[in-house]
């Protein structure tokens, strides 16, 4: 009989506590990624409750702290409004979200989307430059980085040449 067929029947607390163990050595997880992984391995939800309260006890679920760390590997590469989406994705609560994502101020986001410019400039140089200019807006954009961001870096970095004006 599978653990899926007897409907998790064999997990208990110690079981439970362990596995999400494993799944926190390798990152970090937001509690209701946790909770949905050990429902998934069909626990039951008091030993899920027990197992989660045990780990919060020590210290070891955190959702603002993930929130943080996951900005803080992404912030150069993505937008405000994409790690907002992908922290809610992971369940990570409205004020957890909004508290991790404060630090990231226009100026920050600004920098990084340059800095996102440069590395795939590559991307926008076919030589027309209002066609390159709308590629990489779309392009900053579906990375999460808000309008005015946009707008700004996009002005800068495509600055009509001298041999545009007429």
């Amino acid at each position: 009989m599978s653990r899926r067929a007897n409907g998790g029947a064999d997990w208990d607390a110690a079981r439970a506590v362990a596995y999400v163990l494993r799944l926190l050595a390798r990152r970090d997880f937001a509690r209701a990624e946790l909770e949905a992984r050990l429902e998934r391995k069909g626990v039951t939800p008091d030993v899920r409750r027990a197992a989660l309260a045990r780990l919060g006890e020590l210290d070891l679920l955190d959702d603002r702290r993930m929130a943080e760390s996951l900005i803080g590997g992404q912030r150069h590469r993505k937008g405000r409004l994409a790690l907002a989406r992908e922290l809610a994705r992971r369940g990570v609560g409205e004020e957890d979200r909004r508290s991790a994502l404060a630090p990231l101020d226009d100026a920050d986001q600004a920098s990084a989307a340059r800095a996102q410019l440069d590395k795939h400039a590559w991307r926008f140089a076919s030589g027309d430059r209002r066609k390159d200019a709308a590629k990489a807006a779309g392009f900053l954009r579906r990375r999460g980085f808000p309008g005015e961001v946009v707008r700004d870096v996009i002005d800068d970095a495509f600055e009509p040449d001298d041999a545009d004006t007429p």
